[in-house]
């Protein structure tokens, strides 16, 4: 019986280890492909936060905080919007929203660290707060003063902790289908295992390769349901989100996220800046009534849009709803400063 699961985890590991070689490649080209929707162009070494590529409207660079390196990709003139992603997920999760919000924003779209291009940080756990740190620090490096921060799902709790730990720094919040109360619909156990100590890298190195593909199609159904999923966003995401250390990262976001919530939730209260809350009524991810009014009740003078028809991948299938409230919130700011 020993010999038998020896040979499982070996062959495991040569598998994934083969196809995390296989997987990089196709993800490599699947980003540019859905890049090319933003005018990201091909790798190109520099200075300061790190230039990777230019053309004439997006930059993508990286920034290094605490010795983390964290990628993000940058446009426009103006006010500065900062676009954090869920979990899974990556800066290219708001395409859709890049070219409307630079006619009149800098629009400024983060890897959460361990996710995209970014890195996780090398010591202690990267909880919501620590990467709210990493946020504010990033920013203040690269002089981004009182942007307005836009967040969809796990990143909603994110954008709830800089506003709270940095309220004069934020100019206001707009969140997209956000997951911002405890929850304990327990998730898988593929997904939920990476995070247990020693006993989850073996199973993570070992079944992620072999399954992971089919619980990231089974999910991204349940995320655009009612929409169907966009075949160029399955093909990108499909790699990056079979990778061994991306789904550890996802799975650890997930396992702390909600034991930081039960300390801050009590604390929304606190928020002052504007706020508007944009949800779907067919979200089969985050329950609306339980996070998007819930919080809504919290925050009396925040702004809550229910969509209908609509699931949890707000910014692909309804962004001009998005860019509407963060329009919103920008003249609201305006006449608070």
């Amino acid at each position: 019986m020993k010999s038998r699961v020896r040979f499982l985890l070996c062959s495991g590991l040569l598998l994934s280890s083969f196809q995390s070689q296989s997987a990089q490649s196709l993800s490599d080209e699947a980003r540019i492909s859905l890049h090319r929707e933003i005018s990201l162009g091909a790798p190109a070494p520099n200075s300061g936060p790190e230039l990777l590529s230019e053309r004439s409207q997006s930059t993508s660079m990286f920034v290094t905080v605490d010795g983390t390196r964290l990628h993000f990709v940058i446009r426009g003139v103006g006010r500065p919007v900062v676009l954090i992603h869920g979990n899974p997920g990556s800066g290219q999760d708001w395409t859709r929203l890049f070219a409307p919000l630079a006619a009149h924003h800098e629009v400024i779209a983060f890897d959460r660290p361990g996710h995209g291009r970014s890195q996780r940080p090398k010591a202690g756990d990267a909880t919501v707060e620590v990467q709210a740190r990493l946020l504010h620090d990033a920013l203040k490096q690269l002089h981004v003063e009182r942007p307005i921060v836009v967040a969809h799902s796990w990143g909603g709790a994110l954008a709830l902790v800089y506003a709270i730990n940095y309220p004069k720094e934020v100019a206001g919040i707009v969140l997209v289908a956000p997951a911002v109360y405890e929850s304990h619909d327990g998730g898988s156990i593929l997904t939920s295992l990476p995070a247990v100590p020693l006993l989850g890298d073996a199973v993570n190195s070992v079944f992620t390769p072999l399954f992971g593909a089919s619980v990231v199609r089974r999910e991204l159904k349940k995320a655009f349901s009612p929409d169907p999923v966009p075949p160029r966003y399955l093909r990108s995401v499909l790699s990056e989100w079979t990778n061994p250390k991306k789904v550890k990262a996802y799975s650890l976001d997930e396992a702390s996220l909600n034991d930081s919530l039960k300390k801050l939730s009590p604390r929304y209260a606190e928020i002052t800046v504007p706020v508007s809350i944009v949800a779907g009524d067919s979200d089969l991810i985050v329950s609306e009534k339980d996070n998007a009014e819930r919080l809504h009740q919290a925050l009396p003078k925040s702004h809550l849009i229910v969509l209908p028809k609509t699931g949890h991948e707000i910014p692909f299938t309804r962004p001009r709803a998005v860019v509407d409230e963060i329009e919103r919130v920008q003249r609201l700011s305006r006449v608070r400063s």
